[in-house]
């Protein structure tokens, strides 16, 4: 992990030296040199640390309520953060700001459905219309949809996602969700019946050489966030709501 940061850094202050401000309206070449390397550390860290026997490990604390964050490094140009997913656990439709969102699963089986805006439904345009303030934005992202605005939302790209698999996000391509829809029943049996950590096993299982002691408990991601992200959308029952987003851990400690 802390190569993966320090490759990270290095990679993010290489456009900054070149005079480039990152964000999801970055000069298009920086982008592209940056979101190379960007997936190719991460699908490299993914691959070498699968399942239970990577160094991700011990930021790994699951909830059995939601799907949780827990910060791994923040600093002015990003934070890296581990998702942990219980079965059955989906995030809200969200958005990402100004900010550029990279994500690779590092065990489990995850999904990603993306959403663009649509169409009221035949009788509610007057009352949509009544309810969105001018300034909408006309690409797939969130920024111009106020708090308490009435937007509808239809699925339109579902991609499944498998260990070492990156995907890359904007608010110029669309919003999104992210899940594991794998049933606890399609988990694979434990010898240890131990876990991830969290707020009800009371921390993490370890083992033998041979025995790591990790169970599966639905799925863990891992985000990289350019810029860190201060307020996020949610678009739930037709409606925009905002908040700040949180972390579950930091560094490995419980907050």
């Amino acid at each position: 992990m802390e190569q993966l940061l320090g490759e990270l850094r290095a990679a993010f202050q290489a456009e900054k030296d070149a005079g480039f401000t990152i964000n999801n309206s970055q000069d298009p070449a920086s982008f592209k040199r940056l979101n190379d390397r960007v997936q190719l550390l991460l699908k490299s860290y993914t691959t070498s640390n699968p399942g239970g026997g990577g160094d991700w490990r011990r930021f790994a604390l699951f909830n059995s309520t939601h799907y949780v964050r827990n910060l791994v490094e923040a600093n002015e140009d990003f934070e890296l953060l581990v998702l942990c997913w219980k079965a059955g656990q989906v995030s809200r439709v969200h958005n990402h700001a100004a900010s550029h969102c990279w994500l690779a699963v590092l065990d489990g089986q995850m999904r990603e459905i993306q959403y663009q805006r649509a169409a009221p439904p035949p009788g509610e345009e007057a009352a949509a219309a009544a309810a969105a303030p001018g300034g909408r934005a006309t690409d797939g992202g969130g920024a111009g949809d106020p708090p308490g605005s009435t937007v509808y939302v239809e699925a339109t790209k579902s991609v499944d996602m498998k260990i070492g698999d990156v995907g890359y996000i904007n608010d110029h391509l669309a919003l999104h969700s992210v899940g594991c829809y794998t049933a606890p029943q399609q988990l694979p049996p434990s010898s240890t019946g131990g876990g991830g950590r969290g707020d009800d096993d009371g921390g993490a299982h370890t083992g033998g050489d041979g025995d790591s002691g990790w169970r599966l408990e639905g799925g863990v991601t891992l985000h990289l966030y350019s810029p860190p992200i201060r307020r996020v959308k949610i678009y739930e029952d037709n409606t925009v709501s905002e908040r700040t987003p949180g972390y579950y851990s930091k560094g490995g400690v419980r907050v």
